[in-house]
């Protein structure tokens, strides 16, 4: 097993999951009809959007470990560092978005 093939794939993997999660997560509080299609598909919006999430993060972390590679140790720190960044910007968001539903700014 390549470690840091694995660690790269992973961390690609994680920043596509972490759009996918605040732009679903977004998404699916302005539009009634998509909160409720995630309701009914596994009982609860929350449970919809994990098992989604879940399946995207393993389908992509597999697709790019299987895809060609040249090792390159800058690739591994940037990979992570962007990564960082889009944890960081998808709680600001969120967390943004949360509060401007909170206090009805839109």
């Amino acid at each position: 097993m390549n470690k840091p093939k694995l660690i790269i794939s992973s961390a690609y993997a994680a920043i596509i999951t972490i759009v996918f999660v605040v732009g679903i997560t977004i998404w699916a509080e302005l539009s009634a009809p998509l909160k409720d299609w995630l309701k009914n598909f596994s009982g609860h919006h929350w449970t919809s959007k994990s098992i989604f999430s879940v399946l995207l993060y393993v389908a992509l972390a597999m697709a790019v470990y299987v895809s060609p590679y040249a090792r390159d140790d800058n690739r591994l720190k940037g990979t992570l560092d962007v990564l960082l960044a889009s944890t960081a910007f998808g709680v600001v968001v969120l967390t943004l978005f949360y509060a401007g539903h909170h206090f009805q700014l839109f």
